[in-house]
């Protein structure tokens, strides 16, 4: 696959390139820190900071979206205009994430054409991490600072340029459309791509996630919850943030005969998500709600898909109202509940 070297003089001309008849999005400040956002001036674009202060997972799963219109009896299917899109600057975390979300939305053969549109459509340069967050853990979860999956190219900052690595066919041809600007790699800038690599992950600090499926089910009634569940405030920050919750609601607004069909996201941290139409709630604790959380990223999510949805990005962590450490509640599970 094909691999170049951009001098970071020429970042804004490669960004204008690739952002010829097509959305780019990237991360940009905002007063609380960065986040994604389209751009129409590539000088705006920050790509010193950490981790977004939310995923770029609404680019294809928005946080809420019409997919329907009706008028007394007649419906209509809201149309799908979807444009071609490059997603720059996303962290490794955030690409492997949106490959965890691919699986959901085509899960046994069902597949989701509100997403799968905006996904098809969706070129993702990743950017590796040189220095992690404090809240990151995701070589602990099965990632890695400069992780492949899920993305078309890599970036590696090499300081006064970036060295790109292709990885689909689509990453390939998004670039060789900048290919006028863009150098051959050397074999050093290989080298120091590794090496940032390397010290990256050594600035990772492993935890203990649970591992042992059989014995994490029978966590279900351990008393952990319910300590857990009176520090939890259920607002439902850990969800809106993080990059792989994928729960929503679908709700008909209407007023007069004319109205519309919204799909919104939605969280188990919600005393609304489960509530039946009987007024019956069957998880009626803080403490429940939030051990459907846990147990679904990390019990659930392996049975079904076989591997735990979560990346380690930390979101949840940094943005906690209430303080909850999931690296501290995965390992307090561990030891209380005796998982290898």
């Amino acid at each position: 696959m094909l691999e170049v070297t951009l001098d970071k003089s020429k970042l804004q001309e490669f960004l204008r390139l690739l952002g010829q008849n097509r959305r780019l999005f990237a991360p940009v400040k905002d007063r609380m820190g960065t986040i994604f956002s389209e751009v129409a001036d590539p000088s705006l674009i920050c790509l010193d900071g950490l981790n977004t202060n939310l995923s770029p997972k609404e680019l294809v799963f928005p946080q809420w979206e019409t997919l329907y219109t009706f008028k007394e009896d007649h419906l209509n299917e809201t149309e799908l205009k979807v444009q071609e899109t490059v997603l720059f600057g996303a962290r490794p975390c955030d690409a492997r994430a949106l490959e965890l979300l691919d699986r959901v939305f085509t899960w046994e053969g069902i597949d989701d054409p509100y997403y799968l549109s905006r996904r098809a459509k969706t070129c993702v340069v990743a950017l590796a991490c040189n220095t992690p967050g404090e809240a990151c853990f995701c070589s602990s979860v099965g990632g890695s600072p400069a992780g492949e999956v899920g993305a078309d190219v890599l970036a590696f900052d090499l300081g006064d340029r970036l060295y790109l690595r292709v990885l689909t066919e689509r990453g390939e041809a998004l670039l060789k459309e900048a290919s006028t600007i863009t150098e051959e790699t050397t074999e050093e800038d290989k080298q120091k791509a590794q090496q940032a690599a390397a010290e990256a992950e050594k600035q990772l600090h492993p935890i203990s996630i649970p591992e042992d499926l059989a014995t994490l089910r029978e966590s279900f009634d351990a008393e952990i919850w319910e300590e857990l569940g009176l520090k939890c405030l259920g607002c439902g920050t850990c969800a809106y943030v993080c990059p792989t919750c994928h729960c929503f609601d679908i709700t008909d607004e209407s007023r007069k005969g004319v109205g519309r069909r919204v799909r919104s996201w939605d969280t188990c941290a919600f005393s609304l998500f489960t509530l039946h139409g009987s007024g019956h709630n069957p998880r009626i604790t803080q403490a429940a709600r939030y051990r459907q959380r846990v147990l679904h990223k990390f019990l659930y999510c392996p049975e079904n898909f076989g591997e735990a949805f979560c990346v380690g990005c930390g979101r949840c962590i940094t943005n906690c109202p209430a303080g909850l450490d999931l690296r501290a509640v995965l390992e307090r599970l561990v030891s209380s509940v005796k998982v290898s």
